[in-house]
C-alpha cells in the first residue's frame, strides 16, 4: 500500500511540474517558508506551554524539506540548461518569412 502511494505521489507530482512549472515549484516553496515562519512564531507561547520540543522537531522536517525542493528545483533548471536549444516561437500576428526561389524548378513547382 505505501508503495501504491509513493508511486500515485510521484506521478501526481510530475503531472503538477509539467502542467505548472515554476508555479508549483514556488508555490511549494512559499508553503514551505510560511510555515516555517509561523512555526518559529509560535514557538515561544509552545515553550510556555511546555511542548516547544515538537515545534522544533516539526521545524527542522520543514527545514529539510525546503532544502529538497531547493536541490529538486536546482536539479530542474540543470536538466533544462543541458537541452538544446529550440527555434523561437513567431510571435502572435506575426508572419513567416518563407525562403526565396531561385531556381526556374522551384519557379514553376506547383
Amino acid at each position: 500500500m505505501i508503495r501504491n502511494l509513493a508511486q500515485l505521489a510521484y506521478h501526481l507530482d510530475a503531472w503538477l511540474q509539467a502542467s505548472l512549472g515554476r508555479r508549483y515549484n514556488s508555490f511549494l516553496g512559499v508553503g514551505l517558508v510560511l510555515g516555517l515562519v509561523h512555526q518559529f512564531q509560535d514557538l515561544p507561547k509552545d515553550f510556555a506551554h511546555g511542548g516547544g520540543i515538537s515545534t522544533i522537531l516539526v521545524a527542522l522536517m520543514d527545514v529539510a524539506l525546503l532544502i529538497n525542493q531547493a536541490g529538486q528545483f536546482h536539479e530542474h533548471l540543470e536538466r533544462r540548461r543541458a537541452m538544446p536549444k529550440q527555434a523561437p516561437l513567431l510571435r502572435r500576428g506575426g508572419a513567416a518569412k518563407t525562403p526565396a526561389k531561385t531556381d526556374d524548378a522551384d519557379l514553376n513547382a506547383p
